[in-house]
């Protein structure tokens, strides 16, 4: 019965493990996502800026041209703090994974502690039985 309570917390940690990955996992995509958000508008922009700088710009096209940068580099900005938050909440994530990670380590160990301490008294029994039989006198 004392086995129960440490089985059951190797049960409730490798379920926190799960977790922690799982949870990882949707960070690290949440980050890529926000990557390729940032490298998506870093393509506009020099694929916009190469055509408005080989064509004959009038007037109205510079002015057209600057209110879109001013928009996108507003856009950039919103991503690259999208990214530094995705980057954060994954730091923290694998954080978490780690910590989850010894904590399993830490049960089973002590179940192999304890199962290893069970083995040996379980063997000093049985050598104390053969002992006691063979100190009988033989008949």
């Amino acid at each position: 019965m004392r086995d129960e309570p440490l089985l059951t917390l190797r049960r409730l940690r490798r379920l926190a493990l799960d977790e922690a990955r799982l949870t990882l996992a949707d960070c690290v995509a949440e980050e890529t996502r926000a990557a390729a958000a940032i490298r998506a508008i870093d393509e506009d922009i020099r694929r916009e800026t190469e055509c408005a700088s080989s064509l004959e710009p009038d007037d109205a096209m510079v002015e057209a041209f600057a209110v879109w940068l001013r928009r996108v580099r507003a856009e950039q900005q919103g991503a690259e703090v999208a990214l530094r938050d995705a980057e954060g909440r994954t730091h923290e994530a694998r954080a978490v994974l780690t910590i989850a990670r010894s904590a399993v380590e830490a049960v089973e160990t002590e179940l192999t502690r304890r199962d290893e301490a069970k083995l040996k008294e379980s063997q000093r029994i049985e050598q104390r039985s053969l002992d006691e039989i063979g100190a009988r006198p033989s008949r």
